[in-house]
């Protein structure tokens, strides 16, 4: 059974974690908006599409990566095709389902929006924080992130 102090611990550093991530999504949210036209989801779509092998993923897949409903994805995305970002094509491999990848013009868009990214990340983050300090953070959330996926696969 944990100790009163640990579980206070735990809920304070929950609460802390989920107030900094609420600004830096805020402030992500405002900056591109502001300099590229995009929403932080958005952005999310792009970057995805632009990690996933060959630039596209399923839809179903993209929901899942970007923590959206099927209903929310389907208007995000053709949101971001009407703009030329994006592009659905029917999945050759399944009849039901469509694949969504970047176009050239998405890509151009994800290469301006992620300067304007990294550097809200990096202001908010990791200029308050020494290398050191960053390093920690990152191995211990790495460290929760691995024991959830895990648990989830076994």
């Amino acid at each position: 059974m944990p100790t009163t102090t640990r579980v206070s611990s735990t809920l304070t550093a929950w609460h802390n974690l989920l107030q900094l991530s609420s600004r830096v999504i805020s402030e992500l949210d405002r900056q591109l908006d502001l300099e590229h036209r995009i929403s932080v989801k958005e952005f999310d779509v792009l970057i995805n599409l632009d990690n996933a092998p060959g630039e596209a993923l399923r839809m179903t897949d993209l929901a899942g990566a970007v923590m959206l409903s099927s209903g929310g994805l389907t208007r995000l995305v053709g949101r971001l095709e009407d703009r030329g970002f994006v592009r659905r094509e029917p999945d050759p491999a399944d009849g039901r389902g469509f694949l969504c990848s970047l176009t050239p013009s998405g890509r151009e868009r994800l290469a301006a929006a992620r300067v304007t990214h990294d550097a809200v990340v990096v202001g908010l983050l990791g200029a308050r924080l020494t290398t050191g300090e960053l390093d920690s953070l990152a191995g211990m959330l790495g460290r929760v992130l691995a024991a959830g996926r895990t648990q989830a696969s076994g």
